[in-house]
Parts: structure tokens; sequence; C-alpha cells
């Protein structure tokens, strides 16, 4: 059975692709035709994607800005489920604020006029109607799209802009140059997508979301000389799933029994174990599962205290303290929390509800009517938390021990502050919010008087942008603060489709 895709009925995809060149000053990329192909063969193909081809659209080597304008903004105009853009060919710096130009075959790199600036392209997808709009860029200096593409832009293209959801990857950052290698059929980014897309990414669900995507080509390019990709979002379009994942492997069926397995040789084979008569049953893991007896004598006990309208607080994921060790099979600890999750109380109001999004995240939570200790205290003064406004919840990371960040939920604001910059954002504006992300890998060295040691990190930097200000904070690969910021973006989405009337 296909793993299930969103509707594409209406969907529409431009393929924008620039090879050929009359100017001596840009040479020829035969991979941006390429480019174009595959990546339409793979949105057109039923077993991948869900676009019917008659709704994706080439354009190969324009010439003249209205090539590429005219069906970008027809696509952009039939588009209610998704509009998709990708753009392949040299990126061009033009005028005293280095503003982003994608090449036609007549450009030339010291004639603005003769390439397109993309803030008109981008113009044009802000004001699509579509429920998801997403560009893809592969030219150099395309990290510079990001800006153009989620910022507010002027107060007309404002005011007529739907709040739907945004998705832009780059192939490189605004100062660095795209790789088309030469002999390969892609160009570098192109195809390490293109690889994703087809082939899948392991570990991952059975649809791979835009974020997925970006994950896979980041950790395939780190072990290259090539600069590292870049995305932003806006209205949680990372988490937008474009092709199914033929990687994807579904758990094995479940067969009934009683206990846990004993452990027979060192790598015993992993079964399905179930609880006692008329419980759920679990899949059972090898190491770092729930251990078995303990969710068996205490399950019930835990949901008791979810689902208690005054003690529904106390209880927070992970719901059991000890897991099975290496070697020994406990239960599936994510299907174990999240059947707790679905018995959890549901408050009436909304500061609750927050609450219960918060411990969902793992966030701390600040209980009412406890006094605030000199540490919260700070807090909500490095928040901008005054008068009427109450603390809530937060989580706080320091970046190589050098750097804290927070994230501070009040009864009114999402709070992002560091040491030198602070963003306010209230609830029923988060919509305006975008993160981008870029990657980048840092080299670290350690000398003391025994020796020395270096080593390579991976460092991913996130850019929290609402109107005109913004955050950024950096952490290593795993990520923890972006990847709560971005669950609690799209909770908090959740929760304003289920109750508008407390976001007005």
């Amino acid at each position: 059975m296909r793993a299930a895709l969103p509707s594409f009925a209406s969907a529409r995809a431009v393929l924008i692709g620039t090879a050929a060149y009359r100017s001596a000053s840009l040479t020829d990329i035969p991979h941006s035709l390429q480019n174009v192909r595959g990546l339409g063969d793979v949105l057109t193909d039923p077993a991948l994607s869900g676009f019917a081809p008659q709704h994706v659209v080439t354009v190969a080597d324009p010439d003249r800005p209205e090539e590429v304008m005219l069906p970008v903004t027809a696509a952009a105009e039939e588009a209610t489920d998704a509009l998709l853009v990708y753009y392949s060919g040299h990126g061009l710096l033009t005028g005293t604020n280095g503003d982003l130009h994608l090449s036609l075959t007549g450009s030339e790199p010291d004639q603005p006029w003769t390439s397109l600036p993309f803030s008109y392209l981008a113009e044009a997808v802000k004001l699509s109607r579509a429920d998801v709009k997403i560009v893809i860029l592969d030219c150099c200096f395309s990290g510079r799209a990001h800006s153009d593409l989620m910022g507010e832009g002027s107060v007309v293209i404002r005011g007529q802009m739907p709040h739907h959801g945004m998705y832009c990857l780059t192939s490189a950052p605004e100062t660095k140059r795209s790789t088309a290698p030469e002999g390969d059929t892609y160009s570098a980014f192109t195809g390490f997508l293109l690889t994703a897309m087809e082939k899948g990414v392991r570990d991952a669900g059975p649809v791979l979301r835009m974020g997925d995507l970006w994950d896979e080509v980041c950790r395939r390019m780190r072990t290259t000389t090539y600069p590292l990709p870049e995305q932003s979002s806006r209205k949680n379009a990372d988490n937008f799933p474009l092709v199914r994942n033929r990687a994807y492997l579904p758990p094995p069926p479940r067969t009934a029994s009683l206990f846990a397995p004993r452990r027979q040789g060192p790598n015993p084979v992993p079964l399905q174990a179930t609880t006692p008569s008329g419980r759920p049953s679990f899949d059972t893991v090898e190491g770092r599962g729930y251990r078995i007896g303990d969710v068996n004598a205490r399950l019930d006990q835990v949901i008791a205290v979810a689902s208690d309208p005054l003690r529904w607080s106390q209880a927070r994921p992970p719901h059991f303290a000890r897991v099975s060790g290496r070697g020994h099979h406990g239960y599936d600890r994510a299907q174990v929390d999240e059947h707790v999750e679905r018995h959890r109380h549901q408050p009436d109001g909304f500061v609750d509800s927050l609450r219960v999004l918060l411990i969902r995240q793992g966030m701390e939570l600040v209980p009412d009517g406890r006094p605030q200790r000199r540490r919260l205290a700070k807090l909500k003064d490095r928040s901008g938390i005054t008068g009427e406004e109450h603390l809530v919840g937060y989580v706080r990371s320091g970046w190589f021990e050098t750097r804290t960040v927070d994230i501070v939920c009040s009864d009114r604001h999402l709070c992002l502050s560091t040491s030198s910059d602070l963003l306010r954002i209230p609830y029923r504006l988060l919509g305006r919010v975008s993160l981008a992300t870029s990657a980048v890998m840092e080299r670290w060295v350690s000398v003391t008087d025994q020796g020395g040691s270096s080593g390579d990190v991976l460092v991913v930097t996130t850019t929290v942008s609402f109107e005109y200000r913004k955050v950024e904070f950096s952490e290593s690969e795993t990520h923890p603060l972006q990847t709560t910021l971005r669950t609690f973006l799209r909770g908090m989405d959740e929760l304003a489709a289920r109750h508008p009337e407390w976001f007005r």
C-alpha cells in the first residue's frame, strides 16, 4: 500500500533552466536542462509524487524575463493546493545592494536589465493562493533569495498576500557559488536532491517532507567540499510532504505474546510484545525502550494522572524513567508516550492548552501560584515580560557552553532571546514568522599540556524573522532548539485551527 500524499489536484509546478549563454562572461551550464528534466520526471512519477504532467511547465533557456514570469504568474493564479517553482542557472548580484538576479540566455553580468530580478518572481509567488508555496534555486548566491521570499514586501503586497505556507530551498549561502561538476549529469546540489527523492531516506517516515530532504542533502553534501544548502520556512511549510519515501520500511506485523522474549544469544531477534489482556499492544525495541514490567505495572496509574483535570500537568513525557539496557528489549517509547497523550485531559482555556503543548515539547512549566525564584525573575526581565503578562514555560540552551538562547512562552507572546537580541511575537501573528536554516562545517581544536586534538562539527544556524526583526542562534547538528521551535509553531498552528477565537 502506497503512502498517502496531500491533494495535488490543483498543484502547479514551473521548472526553469538556463543552460546556454551568449555572453562571453558566462559559461554554459548544460546541467541546468538535465536538472529540469530530472526534477520533472520525479514530480510526475505517480509512484513518487502527485503532480499531473500537464500541470508541470518546463521553461528551457528563456531569453526574456516575460518568458519566465508569464508561466510563473499563470501557475501562481491557478494553484490552490501547492505551487512549486524551480530555477537552475547562473545567479548574478547586481546594483549597490547586491540584489539577486536570475540569468537568461542573453544576460550580461554588468547589465542588470538583461536578467530577471528574483524579487519579481518572489512577489508573484507570494501573491498565490496556494496552500503551500515552494521555491527551489540552484544558482550562485541563491541564499539571498530567502529575505525576498520571506519578507513582508511592500504595503500593497503585504495587504494582498495570503498567510499560507512558504518554503525556500537554496543551493548555497548568499556569499557562495554553486557547483556543476564537469562530466556529471546534474549539478551538485540538484544531483543530491534528486538522489534523496528517488532513492529515499532511511529512518524517515513513509513520505519525505521538505525538511527531510534538506536534512538528507546536507548529510550527503557535508562529506564534500561543496557549499551546504539553506532552507527557510513559514507556517510549517517545511513539513509539506513532497514525495513518497522509497527507503521506508514499515514495521513488521504484530504477534500476540504476553511477555517479553527471553534473551537468546548475544543478538536475539526482536519480537513483538503485547501488554496484559485487554491492554494496548506496543512494539518492542532492543535497548533504550521502556522496561516492559514497569509499563505493565504502572500504565493505568500514569494515564489516570494525565487524564485527571487537577493533576494532568504532573504527567510529562517521557512517562517512564526506566529503560532497557543494551541487548535487552523494551516497549517502543514513542508508542507508549503517544498512547498516554491520547488520554490527556484537554483544557477549555488558552493558557492551559498552551501548557499542554509545552509539556509535549519537553519545555519547563511555571506552576500557577508558586513564588517566582530569582532565576525566573531574570528570565522574565530578559524576555520583556512585565505587568499583567505571565510567564508560562521556557526552554534554555547553550551554544558550545558559551552562549545562552531562551525560548520563552508567556500567556501573550512567544519570546526568543539571546545575549544581544530579543524577539517578542504575539501569538495571533505567529503566521508571519519565518525560519531560515543554514549549515556549515567548522573545525574545532583542543590543546592541552598533554597534546592536542581536532575534528569537524556541523554547526546549524537558525534565523527567526518576524516583520523586520530577527534573532539568530547556532547549535550542533542535532539542533534541539530548532526542532523544539518548529514543533511548537506547528502545534500552535493546529491549536489556532481548532480555536480561532483565541488568536483574534
